[in-house]
């Protein structure tokens, strides 16, 4: 019964989403009033923002795909129309180019894939191999000619991601490039061992996925760690002074954060303590701090080490094989996207 309730509250959320986006309303539009008393969709948003997150970003991801197939369609109608022949015809013609699979490619691939073919013969299944290569190649024409016919057209694309879909602000410490195919939004706390704990996790899965993976922190003091809140203030002062990263890892390797530790990572980064002390103390680091704590209420995240993992939110001291896993779907449902764009 629990779970029936819940695939309905969420179809219900989807549904509500859908109605206010097809119907144009905005986060200030009144969905209700009780006793003279205003109920924005800002309002009723924000206390499911938990649910609400993912689904807006299945919106925004199927809208993206949609889009871009019509895009493209409307490419290749008009080159079609210049060259005076079909849509289909055009296509044909734009993964002619010369194919050379050779045969140690072949014997590569079979090495590789050999388990998939045991019920076949060795020849057999090469002859697919070679036909796949082949189709791949032919591909590869297609979509180079598909950037060049873009590049040749003005095309301009207004989609925008929903209002308060990216945490990935430009503001938060952040390490990797932006727009990269998963970005990682760690809610953190300095005096949190889990948070520790997973510091080395964290630089392991930007080692090994290099640009294609973005992290950005965000600071969660939790209320029971006494020292967390100077310490997140302490550290939005020394990125400041660009030391950001530097005075984040001191942090978790230091054995306390009382106010004179807070400080003497300061000195040994060498950062300039007339600002540091001045920042420390500023409404400007109190309120940086708040920004977050309030992302994160929001979101339903009340415990760290949390994750948002492009839209998806996850607690806990992950290990590698959990980010692992998380990050190779999202990176093939985007491959799985861009190949239906393609087509």
């Amino acid at each position: 019964m629990r779970q029936r309730i819940f695939v309905n509250i969420n179809l219900v959320l989807l549904t509500l989403l859908l109605t206010a986006t097809a119907v144009g309303q905005t986060p200030e539009t009144v969905m209700a009033s009780v006793n003279g008393r205003e109920i924005t969709v800002k309002e009723v948003d924000d206390s499911v923002a938990a649910r609400i997150y993912p689904l807006q970003q299945q919106l925004y991801a199927v809208r993206k795909v949609a889009l871009e197939n019509l895009i493209i369609s409307k490419l290749l109608e008009t080159e079609a129309k210049a060259r005076n022949t079909s849509v289909e015809e055009l296509r044909k013609q734009l993964m002619v180019g010369p194919i050379n699979v050779t045969t140690a490619q072949v014997e590569e691939a079979y090495a590789q894939n050999a388990s998939f073919f045991a019920t076949m013969s060795p020849d057999e299944a090469k002859e697919r191999l070679r036909l796949d290569l082949e189709n791949q190649a032919r591909m590869q024409y297609y979509k180079a000619a598909l950037e060049n016919l873009r590049a040749r057209s003005k095309v301009t694309v207004l989609l925008t991601e929903p209002a308060g879909l990216s945490l990935d602000d430009g503001q938060s410490p952040a390490k990797g490039t932006k727009g990269s195919a998963v970005t990682i939004v760690e809610f953190s706390d300095f005096e949190c061992p889990y948070c520790k704990q997973v510091q080395a996790t964290l630089a392991q899965v930007l080692e090994s996925y290099g640009e294609r993976v973005r992290l950005v922190f965000k600071y969660l003091p939790l209320e029971g760690h006494r020292n967390s809140l100077p310490a997140a203030r302490a550290a939005y002062c020394a990125a400041e002074q660009d030391r950001f990263w530097q005075y984040h890892d001191a942090l978790f390797r230091a054995a306390s954060l009382t106010p004179e530790g807070l400080n003497t990572i300061a000195n040994e980064l060498g950062l300039g303590q007339t600002k540091f002390q001045a920042c420390i103390g500023s409404e400007q680091s109190r309120l940086a701090i708040v920004k977050d704590v309030e992302a994160a209420r929001r979101l339903r995240i009340a415990s760290t080490p949390s994750f948002v993992i492009n839209g998806r939110v996850v607690s806990g001291a992950l290990t590698f094989a959990d980010f692992q896993q998380i990050i190779e779907l999202e990176l093939k449902l985007q491959t799985s996207n861009k190949s239906s764009s393609a087509n």
